[in-house]
C-alpha cells in the first residue's frame, strides 16, 4: 500500500509532457541565437522560479522542479506565498500554472521576480471584491488556484501579456489601466479588461 502511495506522489511530481515540451522550447527561444545551436541545447536541469508577493513582502526565488520532478517542499512554499492574504488561507497551486509562469519567465527576463498581486483566493474573498466592484468573476480560477495577477518590473504589461498569449495554452487578460496581466491554467482564452 505505502509503495502505491509514494508511486502516486512520484507520478504527480512528474511535469507532462505537453508541458516539458513546452518549457523547453520556451527555454531555447530565451537563450538560443540561432537554430542551428537547437540540436546542442540541453534542458536546464533545475527550474528556477521568482515571485514576490506585493501585499506581504514575501518572495520566492528557488528551485521548483529539478530533472522535470516537482519539489514538493519548494511548491509547498510557492502555496503558502500565494495564499489569500486576507485570511492566510491557501491551498495546493495548480502545476501547471506554476509552469506556465516559469514558461514566461523564460520568454522575458528570469532574473526578475514577477509581483503577484493576487494568488489564491477564498470564495469569502472572492465575494468581497465583487461587492466592492473589482470585476472578480464570481466562478474565478483565483478560488481554485489555477489563477495569478502578475506584473514584472521593467517589463510592460502589454509585452507580458503578449508572451502569455504566445505560450498558447490558459487564459491571458491584460488591465492596461491597472497595469497587470491575469495569467490562469484553465481554458483557452484572451481579453482586455479595464
Amino acid at each position: 500500500m505505502q509503495g502505491e502511495a509514494e508511486d502516486a506522489d512520484h507520478a504527480r511530481a512528474r511535469l507532462p509532457r505537453r508541458h516539458m515540451l513546452r518549457l523547453l522550447l520556451a527555454a531555447s527561444l530565451t537563450t538560443l541565437p540561432g537554430v542551428a545551436q537547437a540540436a546542442r541545447w540541453r534542458p536546464p536541469r533545475e527550474w528556477r522560479l521568482r515571485l514576490y508577493n506585493t501585499a506581504t513582502g514575501e518572495d520566492f526565488d528557488d528551485v521548483y522542479c529539478v530533472n522535470g520532478r516537482i519539489v514538493p517542499e519548494a511548491m509547498a512554499r510557492i502555496d503558502w506565498l500565494l495564499r489569500d492574504h486576507y485570511c492566510d488561507q491557501c491551498i495546493s497551486i495548480d502545476d501547471g500554472l506554476v509552469h506556465r509562469l516559469y514558461e514566461l519567465q523564460c520568454r522575458l527576463d528570469g532574473d526578475r521576480p514577477f509581483e503577484v498581486l493576487s494568488g489564491y483566493r477564498t470564495p469569502e474573498t472572492n465575494s468581497q471584491l465583487i461587492a466592492r466592484g473589482l470585476r472578480a468573476a464570481p466562478k474565478s480560477l483565483h478560488m481554485e488556484g489555477r489563477a495569478i495577477d502578475i506584473r514584472l518590473p521593467g517589463v510592460k504589461a502589454k509585452t507580458l501579456y503578449r508572451a502569455a498569449l504566445a505560450s498558447g495554452e490558459g487564459g491571458s487578460g491584460w488591465y492596461p489601466r491597472r497595469g497587470f496581466v491575469h495569467v490562469d491554467s484553465g481554458p483557452p482564452r484572451q481579453w482586455v479588461g479595464r
